[in-house]
C-alpha cells in the first residue's frame, strides 16, 4: 500500500471480505485491511501463488464513510460493516469492535473536508423612507419622486 503525503498507518490486520450480494465490484476473499489517518484500504493477493503481489480491492476515504457498525449474526463471528455511497462491504476481522473504535477515533481527528461548514450570510439592508405628499397627504417612497396617489412631485 502506498501512503500519501501526511498519511500515517494506524492499524492493519488479516481480514476476509465477506462475499455478500450480487455485485461483482465488492471485495472478495482473504487479504489485509489497512486503516490510515485518511482512508481504509483492503488489499488481496493477486493470484493463488505467494508472489507478494497485491491488488487494492477496496479503498475509501474516511470522509466518505457514512456508517461503521458491527453485525452480530446468531451463528458465526461478528463482522465489520462499512457503509459508503458505493455499497456496504463487510469484513471478518478478529476484533471488529476495536476496528470500529479506531475508525471513529481517526474520523474525529480528521480536519473538516474543504468547503464543509463554510457558510456565508449576506445581509442586504434597505431603508425605505416614506414622505407625505403636501398636496393630498398620501405616503409615498422618497426615491419615487412622485406621489403614488395624485402624481405631484414629492
Amino acid at each position: 500500500m502506498l501512503l500519501g503525503h501526511g498519511e500515517v498507518p494506524l492499524r492493519s490486520a488479516y481480514a476476509v471480505a465477506a462475499p455478500e450480494g450480487p455485485s461483482s465490484a465488492r471485495p472478495k476473499g482473504p487479504g489485509v485491511l489497512y486503516l490510515t489517518n485518511h482512508r481504509l484500504v483492503f488489499e488481496a493477493p493477486v493470484g493463488r501463488r505467494a508472489s507478494g503481489e497485491t491488488d487494492t480491492q477496496f479503498e475509501v476515504a474516511l470522509h466518505d464513510l457514512t456508517n461503521v457498525s458491527v453485525r452480530r449474526p446468531r451463528v458465526g463471528a461478528p463482522r465489520l460493516v462499512l457503509e459508503t455511497s458505493q455499497g456496504r462491504p463487510s469484513f471478518d476481522v478478529l476484533d471488529p469492535d476495536a476496528w470500529t473504535a479506531s475508525i471513529a477515533q481517526a474520523r474525529r481527528a480528521l480536519p473538516p473536508p474543504p468547503g464543509a461548514g463554510e457558510t456565508s450570510v449576506h445581509v442586504i439592508e434597505r431603508q425605505v423612507v416614506k414622505v407625505r405628499c403636501r398636496y393630498c397627504s398620501a405616503l409615498g417612497n422618497e426615491l419615487d419622486g412622485r406621489c403614488p396617489s395624485c402624481g405631484a412631485p414629492l
